[in-house]
């Protein structure tokens, strides 16, 4: 175990490590892969002057002079008794208006544009790569953003979060395969001080049977995705502008349907890695070396155990 990380914490553009070092008693990091906020919390002793709400901190961590940036988040909350200080933060301040209700109806665009509307309306940048899934209309009905982005994630299997001044909205499973545009790390087994996989016994579905009605034609429609997948079979309906959203949608839903099936963790020596990743495990005896997604990340950090790195995954 790695007791001595480098890491350096910033706060309003001041590095504040070389004050902060010898009153830390633990620092938590938790990075989520979906809507979750990710979140922070620095735990200090003495009398330390407590941050403003809304105070920004970025945190960099790894070894020696080597560290990498780790997150940008805004102060939230402070406790503070004789002892010792608390401080909670987020990566997005949930009191914006990400929260407000909105009307609005999307005409004929990507869902990438969509989303980059989105992201202009509240100065983030945006990582995407819906620009393929083509919308005719989608209604945000007395929804805020980010309700409405978490309701679209679900609908077709995306991964969404907002981390460092960008919104992502990415696709989870690309040509059949997991995203490779997302990052990737391998963690050998025998380096983890803990580990457990478990499976499911939940079904995995092969193809799903999508129903919908057409009130141009007023008829019923079925179809299979994909057409030979052959059972055990999803069955699913919904209300589709057309057949290719009917498909699309009946992907997504496959795809989702079909996730976690395994599902683990694991903690290990401190280690630069990100929540929506994906994860090869090698040296897994009872085990594939197959690839899962990273669903989250909690980096522990205090000077009795070092740097300490949790990972959930699932496939």
């Amino acid at each position: 175990m790695v007791t001595n990380p480098g890491y350096i914490i910033v706060i309003n553009g001041s590095d504040k490590t070389s004050i902060i070092h010898d009153k830390l008693i633990s620092l938590t990091l938790t990075d989520n892969a979906n809507n979750e906020s990710d979140e922070l919390e620095i735990i200090l002793s003495g009398n330390f002057t407590r941050p403003r709400y809304e105070d920004q901190i970025k945190i960099f961590f790894g070894y020696g002079i080597d560290v990498q940036f780790m997150g940008l988040f805004n102060v939230q909350s402070t406790s503070k008794t004789f002892t010792q200080l608390s401080i909670k933060a987020t990566g997005i301040d949930f009191s914006d208006n990400f929260k407000v209700k909105r009307n609005i109806t999307y005409e004929k665009l990507s869902l990438k544009q969509l989303a980059n509307q989105i992201a202009d309306r509240h100065n983030l940048k945006l990582k995407s790569d819906f620009d393929d899934i083509y919308l005719i209309s989608q209604s945000q009905s007395n929804e805020s953003d980010m309700h409405f982005l978490n309701r679209l994630a679900k609908e077709y299997n995306a991964l969404f979060n907002i981390k460092n001044d960008t919104l992502y909205f990415v696709k989870k499973i690309k040509e059949n395969k997991k995203n490779d545009d997302l990052p990737k790390y391998s963690i050998d087994v025998n380096y983890c001080t803990d580990i457990s996989i478990e499976h499911s016994n939940k079904t995995s579905y092969n193809s799903c049977e999508v129903t919908w009605h057409d009130t141009k034609e007023n008829k019923t429609f079925t179809k299979v995705y994909p057409p030979n997948g052959g059972e055990p079979i999803l069955k699913f309906k919904g209300s589709f502008k057309n057949e290719a959203h009917a498909i699309e949608r009946a992907k997504a839903q496959l795809q989702k349907a079909n996730q976690g099936l395994i599902s683990g963790n694991l903690r290990k020596s401190g280690d630069v890695i990100f929540a929506g990743g994906i994860l090869t495990l090698l040296n897994n005896i009872d085990e594939d070396e197959e690839e899962y997604q990273i669903t989250r990340v909690t980096h522990n950090l205090d000077k009795q155990s070092g740097w300490i790195t949790s990972l959930e995954f699932e496939k």
